[in-house]
C-alpha cells in the first residue's frame, strides 16, 4: 500500500451520511454516471453555482499543496499527493462539497478518498459529478500524474484558507522583501526602490551566487539586533543554498531563454510559454550558489518574466515622452506608464497595468483586485500571447470580470505594445 492510499483509508469514513444512512463512502459505481458536458458548459452556467464550484476546486488544490508541503517537510520526495498523516481539513471539506452536490443531483460522489484522487487526474470536465466552470477550466487536471498541475498550483495560491496559505512559501518570500525594503529604505520613495531591486532580483536571477549576495548585502546592509541582515532572511527563505568544497566556478545547466536551472535530463525548462533551449553556463562562487525555491519561481520568476519583457520593451518605446513605473505603490498594479503632456499645464495620461499569466481565465478574474492607489485613464490586463493559443481564453477572461471590476481592459501583449507605440508617437515620438 503507499502512503496515499495509507492516508487515504484512515479518513474514509468523514463525510456527512445522507437520509437514507449512505455516506460518501458507501460502494457506489461511478462508471454508469453521464459525464459532465454539455453542448456549451461554459455560456450557461448559473453565477451561484459557479461560485460554489469553482471553491470546491480551489479547496481541492490547496489540500493537493498542503499533502506536498507535508511530505517535503517529512523529508519525502516532493511528488504531489502520496502524503502522509491526516489529509488536510481543505480536503475533507471539498470532498463535503462534493458529495452533497452529487446527492442534489441523484448522482454518486466519489466513494473514498482514493477515488477522489482519480478523478483528479482526469479533465474536470469528465468528473461524473458535473461542475459549473468555464470551457476552458473544464479542460483541466488537478493532477499530472502525482504532480500538482498547473491550473491546480495556480488555484490553490487564490484559496484564502489559513491552514494552507500561511504555509506557503510565497507568502514568506513577500513578508521577507517587504521586511528588507522597509528596512532598507529611509523614506517612502527609498522603500520603492529598494522593493523594485528585490522584485526585479527574483525575475533575472533563478540563480544566484554567494559572490552576487555579498555585493548585493553592501548595497542593502541594514541588519536586525542580532546582526542578521534583513538581505541574508529574505535569501534564505527565496533560495534554496548549495555549498561548494572549494572556491571555483560550478557548471550548470540552465534554459537560455528564462534561465531557469535545468537538470541533465530534462529537455526543456517547463516554463509556460517558454521555448528557450538548455546550455551550460558557469557561477563563480566561493562557498556555494542559490537556486530559487519551487514556490519563488512558481509565484515569483514565471511569472515575473512577462512583467520584466513588458517593462523592458516599454522603456525602448519611447525616451522623453513617456514615464514607466515598475510596481507602483508597491506592486499595486504591475506598472504604471505616464505619457507626457504634450502641451504645458496640460494633464499627463496615466495607464495602470498588470500583467497576468495564469492558466485559467476564470481563476485569474476572481484573483483580480482593481487597486484605486494609482489613479489612471486605463487600467489594463495584458496576457501572454501563449495563453491565447486556449481557445476562448480571453472571452472568458472578460466574461468572468465582468461585475467583478469595471473599466478593464484586456489586451495581449503585442497589442499593448502597439497602442503604447501609437499613444507615444502622439505625444511627442518614439525612439
Amino acid at each position: 500500500m503507499s502512503v496515499t492510499q495509507d492516508a487515504a483509508s484512515s479518513y474514509g469514513h468523514t463525510q456527512p451520511r445522507s437520509v437514507d444512512g449512505n455516506s460518501p463512502d458507501d460502494d457506489h459505481g461511478a462508471a454508469a454516471v453521464p459525464a459532465s458536458r454539455d453542448a456549451s458548459p461554459g455560456d450557461d452556467r448559473d453565477p451561484p453555482t459557479a461560485q460554489d464550484d469553482y471553491l470546491l476546486v480551489e479547496l481541492l488544490c490547496a489540500a493537493l499543496a498542503k499533502i506536498r508541503l507535508e511530505r517535503q517537510r517529512a523529508g519525502v520526495p516532493a511528488r504531489g499527493t502520496d502524503g502522509s498523516g491526516p489529509l488536510p481539513r481543505a480536503w475533507r471539506d471539498a470532498r463535503g462539497r462534493l458529495w452533497w452536490k452529487a446527492q442534489a443531483l441523484g448522482l454518486d460522489g466519489p466513494g473514498n478518498d482514493l477515488e477522489l484522487f482519480d478523478w483528479c487526474r482526469r479533465p474536470l470536465g469528465l468528473w461524473p459529478v458535473p461542475l459549473s466552470l468555464t470551457e476552458v477550466d473544464l479542460e483541466a487536471v488537478l493532477l499530472e500524474g502525482d504532480s500538482l498541475s498547473e491550473f491546480a498550483e495556480q488555484a490553490a495560491d487564490l484559496v484564502q484558507h489559513a491552514d494552507v496559505e500561511a504555509e506557503l512559501v510565497q507568502n514568506q518570500v513577500f513578508a521577507a522583501l517587504m521586511l528588507c525594503a522597509r528596512m532598507n529604505g529611509g523614506d517612502d520613495g527609498a522603500v520603492q526602490q529598494v522593493y523594485r531591486r528585490l522584485r526585479r532580483l527574483l525575475i533575472d536571477h533563478p540563480v544566484l551566487s554567494d559572490r552576487e549576495v555579498q555585493t548585493l548585502a553592501r548595497e542593502l546592509p541594514a541588519e536586525d539586533s542580532d546582526h542578521d541582515s534583513f538581505l541574508a532572511k529574505f535569501v534564505r527563505i527565496a533560495y534554496v543554498h548549495h555549498p561548494v568544497q572549494t572556491p571555483g566556478k560550478v557548471r550548470l545547466r540552465r534554459c537560455a531563454d528564462c534561465r531557469n536551472p535545468l537538470d541533465d535530463r530534462a529537455l526543456g525548462c517547463g516554463t509556460p510559454g517558454c521555448t528557450g533551449v538548455a546550455e551550460r553556463y558557469e557561477v563563480a562562487c566561493l562557498g556555494g550558489y542559490w537556486t530559487q525555491h519551487r514556490a519563488t519561481r512558481q509565484f515569483f520568476h514565471d511569472p515575473g518574466l512577462l512583467e520584466g519583457r513588458l517593462l523592458d520593451q516599454v522603456r525602448e518605446i519611447a525616451h522623453e515622452c513617456l514615464c514607466v513605473e515598475d510596481w507602483p505603490c508597491l506592486d499595486a498594479w504591475d506598472m504604471a506608464v505616464t505619457f507626457k503632456a504634450k502641451e504645458p499645464g496640460a494633464e499627463a495620461e496615466c495607464w495602470a497595468v498588470d500583467a497576468k499569466d495564469c492558466s485559467s481565465p476564470a481563476l485569474l478574474a476572481r484573483g483580480f483586485h482593481c487597486d484605486p492607489r494609482v489613479p489612471a485613464r486605463r487600467h489594463i490586463i495584458v496576457v501572454p500571447m501563449h495563453r491565447l493559443r486556449t481557445p476562448g481564453y480571453r472571452a472568458d477572461l472578460e466574461r468572468e470580470l465582468q461585475g467583478r471590476v469595471s473599466g478593464v481592459e484586456v489586451l495581449d501583449e503585442k497589442t499593448f505594445l502597439r497602442q503604447v507605440t501609437v499613444r507615444a508617437r502622439q505625444t511627442g515620438g518614439t525612439r
